[in-house]
């Protein structure tokens, strides 16, 4: 199983508190009941609520790295680095959490991206940027698959991010960004093989 917080070089480390939909009224809370009167057994369920997280990957054939949904000011301001801000929270939709095999889809739109350059040497994780500026930073928007987030399915576990945006250079002018991280894990949750990863910016 992978840990709630992912921190390697080159995949999306996620800084993850994850939340639900608050309950409307005290006491002790109620048991769900999922009763279908009409459907197959195999119905998949929907839930869907908040999660605050970060998403962060470097490609150092671009020397970049991309940073979505920090605060304003960038890394820096987070609490980990020492600041008083933590990410904004974001939707999640979880299908199947009743079949055993949790899939899970993140649409983040209109968030901070932030764009660090040159990639810290070694990059362990987003605190190795606490101490920078960043390069280019703007607004847009990402979208986060996982097709078995426990990895408790009998196939591998592929997820991954894409991110595309508008950033505005700290040197002048604008560009679009567009990023782009898919990882595989094997069916046992130890061989983690990366299909992907890239951050590019474009001249506008």
């Amino acid at each position: 199983m992978r840990s709630p917080i992912l921190v390697a070089v080159g995949a999306a480390m996620l800084l993850v508190a994850t939340g639900c939909e608050r309950p409307t009224t005290a006491g002790p809370a109620p048991i769900a009941q999922f009763d279908f009167m009409n459907g197959p057994a195999d119905l998949p369920n929907v839930f869907r609520g908040d999660s605050v997280l970060l998403f962060v990957w470097a490609d150092v054939s671009t020397d970049l790295v991309i940073v979505v949904n920090a605060p304003p000011g960038g890394v820096h301001a987070l609490r980990r680095c020492g600041g008083a801000l933590t990410p904004e929270p974001q939707p999640m939709q979880t299908v199947g959490e009743m079949q055993d095999v949790l899939r899970q889809l993140r649409l983040l739109r209109d968030v901070n991206i932030h764009v660090y350059s040159p990639v810290p040497s070694p990059f362990r994780n987003f605190m190795d940027l606490c101490q920078l500026s960043p390069y280019a930073q703007g607004t847009g928007n990402l979208t986060s698959t996982d097709n078995d987030r426990k990895v408790t399915g009998n196939g591998a576990d592929a997820f991954g991010f894409r991110a595309q945006g508008i950033v505005d250079l700290v040197s002048g002018g604008t560009a679009r960004v567009l990023a782009e991280s898919e990882r595989l894990i094997a069916p046992d949750g130890t061989v983690t093989e990366i299909l992907v990863k890239n951050v590019r910016l474009i001249p506008q």
